[in-house]
């Protein structure tokens, strides 16, 4: 098998969260796989400023950056369960010693597998003010729908918390409510374009498709750690 590096830790439990989508795809098998786990140690303060305003993103990807450099060594290929850093996708590659797989073109080739048109996408601000989903899905013939600018406020709030360890009843209620304004809009299903959302929301929350992107991620890192895919493959397949 080969050996996964996971840079995660933004936040925690989505990466908790990661492995654990990972190694349940195991244990029906002779054994669980290689996985180094590297923790990235963000401040708040840049959590905040950056996944609300959009704002200190730079030391984010510094951090990822340091994150990739100590596992490259050690490890086959890496994945980064965090989809603000793949803002930085293109610096984390070149800095990298081994292929990085992308979670937004995997998300991207999983929606063009299922012939979707219009999709909504529940994401942090900074993903959104940098276009990280809507341009590719456009480039895969797929229109993206976002929430109302009030709404999407809201979205980042409930996200800086989750990232923050606080899980909210009444933030899974605002999160259903901005997706069936999505769904109104003409969305055929929501992409959970941020891997702290699947904390809280799971599509038995709610009769509507939801893509967790955690899941897609897992289900390339499984098939890349039994040597079935590579980056290759997903970028001859966008």
């Amino acid at each position: 098998m080969k050996t996964c590096g996971i840079v995660g830790g933004m936040g925690p439990e989505a990466t908790a969260l990661f492995y654990m989508k990972i190694i349940r795809q195991f244990k029906h098998t002779k054994g669980y796989p290689p996985i180094l786990v590297y923790s990235v140690p963000e401040p708040f303060h840049v959590a905040n400023s950056f996944l609300q305003s959009n704002q200190d993103g730079h030391s984010l990807e510094k951090l990822v950056i340091e994150g990739i450099q100590i596992v490259h060594d050690k490890v086959d290929f890496c994945v980064i369960p965090c989809n603000t850093a793949h803002i930085y996708i293109n610096a984390i590659r070149q800095a990298a010693k081994v292929p990085v797989f992308s979670i937004v073109e995997e998300t991207c080739r999983h929606l063009k597998q299922h012939k979707l048109k219009k999709i909504g996408i529940l994401a942090t601000t900074a993903s959104i003010d940098h276009q990280l989903y809507t341009r590719p899905l456009y480039e895969n013939n797929i229109v993206p729908i976002l929430p109302m600018k009030c709404q999407q406020t809201v979205v980042s709030e409930v996200i800086c918390r989750l990232v923050k360890g606080e899980i909210l009843a009444p933030d899974k209620a605002v999160l259903l409510a901005v997706i069936d304004n999505l769904r109104k809009m003409g969305a055929e299903g929501v992409i959970l374009a941020c891997t702290d959302l699947p904390i809280l929301l799971s599509q038995n929350d709610i009769d509507f498709p939801l893509f967790d992107t955690l899941d897609i991620l897992a289900e390339v890192a499984k098939n890349a750690i039994i040597g079935e895919y590579t980056v290759s493959d997903s970028l001859s397949t966008a």
